[in-house]
Protein backbone atom coordinates (compact mmCIF):
# COMPACT_ATOMS: atom_id res chain seq x y z
CA UNK A 1 0.00 0.00 0.00
CA UNK A 2 1.49 3.75 -1.06
CA UNK A 3 1.65 6.13 1.83
CA UNK A 4 1.21 9.15 -0.07
CA UNK A 5 -1.77 11.47 -1.26
CA UNK A 6 -4.00 9.76 -4.25
CA UNK A 7 -6.06 12.83 -5.27
CA UNK A 8 -5.39 16.08 -4.68
CA UNK A 9 -7.82 18.81 -3.64
CA UNK A 10 -8.40 22.04 -5.15
CA UNK A 11 -10.50 25.30 -4.56
CA UNK A 12 -11.53 25.12 -7.94
CA UNK A 13 -11.67 21.59 -9.83
CA UNK A 14 -8.77 22.35 -13.00
CA UNK A 15 -9.52 21.97 -16.26
CA UNK A 16 -8.32 18.59 -16.85
CA UNK A 17 -6.06 15.99 -14.19
CA UNK A 18 -4.80 12.64 -14.91
CA UNK A 19 -3.01 10.72 -12.55
CA UNK A 20 -0.35 8.54 -13.92
CA UNK A 21 0.61 4.83 -11.50
CA UNK A 22 4.00 4.26 -11.02
CA UNK A 23 6.34 5.70 -8.99
CA UNK A 24 6.23 9.27 -6.83
CA UNK A 25 8.18 11.76 -7.36
CA UNK A 26 10.37 11.33 -3.65
CA UNK A 27 11.74 14.64 -2.71
CA UNK A 28 14.94 15.49 -0.99
CA UNK A 29 16.93 18.38 -0.16
CA UNK A 30 19.00 18.31 -3.80
CA UNK A 31 15.91 19.58 -5.20
CA UNK A 32 16.12 22.91 -7.25
CA UNK A 33 13.14 25.02 -8.62
CA UNK A 34 14.86 25.82 -11.84
CA UNK A 35 13.40 28.79 -14.31
CA UNK A 36 13.95 30.00 -17.61
CA UNK A 37 13.39 33.64 -17.30
CA UNK A 38 14.60 36.13 -14.60
CA UNK A 39 11.28 38.31 -15.22
CA UNK A 40 9.25 35.69 -12.79
CA UNK A 41 12.01 34.54 -10.45
CA UNK A 42 10.38 36.34 -7.35
CA UNK A 43 7.25 34.69 -8.24
CA UNK A 44 9.23 31.11 -6.96
CA UNK A 45 9.99 33.08 -3.43
CA UNK A 46 6.84 31.29 -2.04
CA UNK A 47 7.53 28.12 -3.01
CA UNK A 48 10.84 28.47 -1.36
CA UNK A 49 9.76 30.03 1.54
CA UNK A 50 6.83 27.36 1.70
CA UNK A 51 9.54 24.42 2.17
CA UNK A 52 11.75 26.54 4.75
CA UNK A 53 8.20 26.70 6.79
CA UNK A 54 7.56 22.92 6.71
CA UNK A 55 11.35 21.53 6.87
CA UNK A 56 13.83 24.08 7.84
CA UNK A 57 15.58 23.69 4.43
CA UNK A 58 15.72 26.69 2.18
CA UNK A 59 15.29 25.25 -1.76
CA UNK A 60 17.46 26.88 -3.84
CA UNK A 61 15.83 28.52 -7.38
CA UNK A 62 18.00 28.83 -10.24
CA UNK A 63 18.34 29.87 -13.66
CA UNK A 64 18.52 26.75 -16.29
CA UNK A 65 21.58 26.57 -18.35
CA UNK A 66 21.32 27.39 -21.62
CA UNK A 67 23.12 24.28 -22.59
CA UNK A 68 20.12 22.57 -21.14
CA UNK A 69 17.70 24.64 -22.57
CA UNK A 70 16.93 24.89 -26.24
CA UNK A 71 16.52 29.08 -26.80
CA UNK A 72 13.40 27.77 -28.81
CA UNK A 73 11.63 26.33 -25.92
CA UNK A 74 13.09 28.89 -23.66
CA UNK A 75 11.26 31.59 -26.32
CA UNK A 76 8.10 29.42 -26.56
CA UNK A 77 7.56 28.84 -22.81
CA UNK A 78 7.91 30.20 -19.24
CA UNK A 79 9.66 27.09 -17.13
CA UNK A 80 9.47 25.81 -14.03
CA UNK A 81 11.32 22.57 -13.47
CA UNK A 82 11.25 21.07 -9.72
CA UNK A 83 14.54 18.93 -9.66
CA UNK A 84 18.05 17.74 -9.15
CA UNK A 85 21.16 19.12 -10.74
CA UNK A 86 21.32 15.76 -12.46
CA UNK A 87 17.69 15.72 -14.20
CA UNK A 88 17.85 19.19 -15.35
CA UNK A 89 20.41 18.40 -17.58
CA UNK A 90 17.69 15.94 -19.28
CA UNK A 91 15.20 19.12 -20.12
CA UNK A 92 15.17 19.39 -23.86
CA UNK A 93 13.93 16.09 -23.86
CA UNK A 94 11.23 16.97 -20.88
CA UNK A 95 9.78 19.87 -22.72
CA UNK A 96 10.37 17.37 -26.26
CA UNK A 97 8.12 14.82 -24.42
CA UNK A 98 5.40 16.94 -23.62
CA UNK A 99 5.35 18.94 -27.15
CA UNK A 100 2.06 17.72 -28.10
CA UNK A 101 0.24 19.39 -25.28
CA UNK A 102 -1.49 22.21 -26.36
CA UNK A 103 -1.33 25.46 -23.71
CA UNK A 104 -3.52 27.97 -24.68
CA UNK A 105 -3.57 31.51 -23.76
CA UNK A 106 -3.34 32.13 -19.55
CA UNK A 107 -3.02 27.99 -19.30
CA UNK A 108 -0.87 26.07 -18.01
CA UNK A 109 0.25 22.35 -18.25
CA UNK A 110 1.99 20.49 -15.04
CA UNK A 111 3.49 17.16 -14.83
CA UNK A 112 5.20 15.03 -12.03
CA UNK A 113 6.79 12.10 -12.77
CA UNK A 114 9.05 10.04 -10.08
CA UNK A 115 11.99 12.38 -11.16
CA UNK A 116 10.89 16.11 -11.62
CA UNK A 117 8.14 18.74 -11.81
CA UNK A 118 7.64 20.39 -14.85
CA UNK A 119 5.65 23.69 -15.18
CA UNK A 120 4.95 25.51 -18.86
CA UNK A 121 3.16 28.10 -19.39
CA UNK A 122 2.84 30.58 -22.15
CA UNK A 123 2.29 33.88 -20.53
CA UNK A 124 2.59 35.49 -16.32
CA UNK A 125 -1.04 35.12 -15.71
CA UNK A 126 -0.79 31.22 -16.35
CA UNK A 127 2.15 30.72 -14.87
CA UNK A 128 0.98 32.35 -11.54
CA UNK A 129 -1.62 30.36 -11.80
CA UNK A 130 0.40 27.12 -11.94
CA UNK A 131 2.49 28.15 -9.56
CA UNK A 132 -0.50 28.37 -7.12
CA UNK A 133 -1.77 24.71 -8.18
CA UNK A 134 2.12 23.87 -7.37
CA UNK A 135 1.80 26.09 -4.30
CA UNK A 136 -1.80 23.90 -3.27
CA UNK A 137 -0.13 20.48 -3.98
CA UNK A 138 3.21 20.94 -1.85
CA UNK A 139 1.06 22.24 0.87
CA UNK A 140 -1.17 18.85 0.57
CA UNK A 141 1.83 16.88 0.35
CA UNK A 142 3.50 18.35 3.31
CA UNK A 143 0.65 18.13 5.82
CA UNK A 144 0.16 14.65 5.14
CA UNK A 145 3.86 13.87 5.57
CA UNK A 146 4.02 15.81 8.65
CA UNK A 147 0.78 14.09 10.25
CA UNK A 148 2.12 10.61 9.59
CA UNK A 149 4.93 11.23 11.49
CA UNK A 150 6.88 8.79 9.81
CA UNK A 151 10.37 10.65 9.58
CA UNK A 152 12.33 8.22 7.75
CA UNK A 153 10.50 7.88 4.43
CA UNK A 154 10.79 10.60 1.78
CA UNK A 155 7.92 13.47 1.65
CA UNK A 156 6.17 11.85 -2.36
CA UNK A 157 3.89 13.65 -5.17
CA UNK A 158 2.09 10.97 -7.11
CA UNK A 159 2.69 11.31 -10.37
CA UNK A 160 -0.51 13.39 -12.59
CA UNK A 161 -0.73 15.38 -15.49
CA UNK A 162 -2.82 18.88 -15.30
CA UNK A 163 -3.98 21.12 -17.71
CA UNK A 164 -5.74 24.77 -16.24
CA UNK A 165 -6.32 27.97 -17.38
CA UNK A 166 -6.72 31.16 -15.56
CA UNK A 167 -10.70 32.08 -15.59
CA UNK A 168 -12.07 35.68 -14.14
CA UNK A 169 -14.88 35.12 -11.71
Amino acid sequence: MSDYIKEFEFEKEPKEITYIEGEPLKLNKEFVFFHNKNLFRKELNRLQYLFKSYTNIPLIASGIRDSYLKDEFSQKYLIVIFTTNEIVKETNQIIKNNSDVEINSNCFFLETTSTYMLLLAKELKGLILGLDTIEDILKQVMEDYLSKKNFDEYIKIRSFKLVDCFTSS
